[in-house]
């Protein structure tokens, strides 16, 4: 069975409820209020500034807006300038150097020798082969002549063998001249004079006609002999001119 309160009561409950109430309330400073945090979004990649925290209350923040990482920027090597490249020149092509030679020593050039007006001209000069000489014994024709005479009398040679003058004694005779050979041959030819050498008869034979006081009057005739030659008989024909 619910038990029943008279109404005077209540009455007096409430008041003495009220003032305690105050009269604690008095005592002490009125509350704060806490205000009620707002969050104002901040767009992507700027952080929210001037914003205070409630103390005691840690913000709360939405994932889904939350700031993303700062990128640390990767470090890049600077490339190093580019070589200026030369332009392409020809290849110098390499010249050989000349070897050097011996400057030649300049010849001097002879004078020319004034030909000698000689009275005679040369008009043979031949070597015949012996049968009846010896070894080492050597003869020489001589036949000097004009376009009016056979033969010219008074005139002689020179000799020399191997640059040593060998005597001669002969003279040439006028007239009818001999022949080198008493029957027809082949080396059968006029002559009005002979001289016979006996010595070793190889080198140099040089042989010309002079006057009668051994004055050259026309060119020397030059012949070699070797030592088995058979050879041996030397013909000069002069004629005056």
């Amino acid at each position: 069975m619910e038990r029943q309160y008279p109404p005077g009561w209540i009455v007096g409950i409430l008041l003495l409820t009220s003032t305690l109430i105050f009269g604690c309330s008095g005592s002490r400073s009125a509350p704060t209020r806490t205000p009620v945090s707002t969050w104002t979004p901040t767009p992507a990649g700027q952080v929210a500034q001037n914003e205070t925290p409630v103390a005691g209350q840690t913000p709360t923040v939405d994932p889904a807006l939350s700031i993303p990482p700062t990128l640390v920027p990767t470090s890049t090597s600077t490339p190093a300038p580019a070589t200026p490249t030369s332009p392409p020149t020809d290849t110098p092509t390499i010249t050989p150097t000349p070897v050097a030679t011996d400057t030649p020593t300049e010849t001097p050039v002879p004078s020319p020798t004034p030909t000698i007006a000689y009275a005679f001209q040369l008009e043979a000069a031949e070597k015949f082969p012996t049968e009846s000489l010896a070894a080492n014994v050597v003869r020489i024709y001589l036949y000097v002549y004009s376009p009016t005479e056979l033969g010219l009398a008074g005139y002689s040679l020179n000799v020399v063998h191997n640059g040593t003058p060998l005597t001669v004694d002969e003279i040439s005779v006028a007239g009818l001249p001999e022949q080198t050979r008493t029957e027809p041959s082949p080396y059968t030819r006029f002559t009005n004079m002979n001289v016979l050498f006996v010595e070793p008869q190889t080198g140099t034979w040089e042989v010309q006609l002079v006057d009668q006081k051994r004055a050259p009057v026309g060119p020397a005739a030059k012949f070699e002999l070797t030592a088995d030659e058979r050879t041996r008989e030397l013909y000069v024909r002069y004629k005056q001119k």
